[in-house]
């Protein structure tokens, strides 16, 4: 064997042995999470889309989180100086060790190509955080075939870290929820949300998030969450963020800072919620805030199982 093959074998030798220790520093220093429920919040991640190669995090002007219950998950990008819901998206999920899948019910802003997408992750936990990759698809409409077709792909690579738990006494809240009926102001009439409206409530053990949705197009009518505390028969929202900035038509978006206590009972799995929701205008000179009436809220919610969120709740 002449020198120079015998230099090019000891690089291939020293390579391989550089990558087989490396992976296994890595499975060694690594493990896959038992489950993918609570709150989780971005620590950093990479730019692939705009060609970024280093990690970088949020300010902490960005409220950037994953809530996760047994059958869905939902993640706001929010901007807080701004009041402004930068992105939204959810749906339901299917996790099997290692392999963390997301199907897209809901996304915004609209007209993305995420929406309707299986997207596949990667998951691991090292060093008490998780790490998630995976890759969505761009598509372009073709003219000729009258289709969506892929002309891409782009690298999602986060890192999170999942938000403490406090002492809630909430294992009957946690899980998924969908608005079954409700009043109006000073009726008796229970009313029901038509077919096609998506209107959910996802409750973690520390978080919670309510996401109202066109189930057959590509629409987010409001969302809101945060906080919560539990005592008692007294449930209480404490309002982190909101879309959009004001009311909609038959949808109250409470203020963001509003704390909004409820009376709880759960039945049957079913979840019957009454409280008052503060309305306040804001002085556009001084930013006072005043209240100037309250809306009832009487709804009941029935907590979605696992074979209910297969059929697309």
């Amino acid at each position: 064997m002449n020198k120079l093959a015998t230099i090019s074998m000891v690089v291939l030798l020293l390579a391989q042995f550089g990558c087989n220790s490396d992976k296994a520093e890595k499975e060694s220093a690594t493990t896959y999470p038992e489950t993918m429920e609570g709150s989780w919040r971005l620590v950093s991640y990479i730019d692939h889309e705009h060609g970024a190669t280093d990690w970088t995090s949020y300010s902490d002007d960005i409220i950037y989180e994953k809530n996760i219950t047994p059958t869905h998950f939902t993640w706001i990008k929010y901007e807080k100086s701004k009041d402004d819901m930068v992105g939204t998206g959810g749906g339901t999920y299917v996790y099997e060790e290692g392999i963390y899948t997301e199907d897209i019910k809901f996304f915004f802003p609209p007209g993305s190509s995420i929406l309707g997408q299986s997207i596949p992750f990667d998951v691991y936990i090292k060093e008490g955080k998780l790490y998630q990759t995976g890759y969505a698809w761009e598509t372009e409409f073709d003219p000729e075939s009258g289709n969506m077709v892929v002309v891409d792909t782009v690298k999602i690579e986060e890192i999170w870290e999942q938000i403490p738990e406090e002492e809630n006494n909430t294992d009957e809240l946690i899980g998924t929820w969908e608005l079954i009926s409700y009043k109006e102001e000073d009726d008796s009439i229970r009313l029901e949300p038509p077919g096609f409206f998506g209107y959910i409530k996802h409750i973690t053990p520390t978080h919670f998030n309510w996401i109202f949705f066109n189930k057959e197009d590509d629409e987010v009518f409001a969302e809101g969450g945060g906080k919560y505390s539990l005592k008692g028969d007294i449930y209480t929202e404490f309002i982190e963020y909101r879309y959009p900035r004001g009311d909609r038509e038959g949808v109250v978006v409470p203020h963001v800072g509003t704390v909004l206590p409820f009376t709880k009972k759960i039945e049957d799995d079913l979840w019957y919620h009454t409280g008052y929701v503060k309305k306040v205008t804001v002085d556009s000179v001084s930013g006072t805030a005043t209240v100037v009436d309250s809306t009832k809220i009487d709804e009941i919610w029935r907590k979605v199982a696992k074979t209910d969120s297969a059929t697309g709740v």
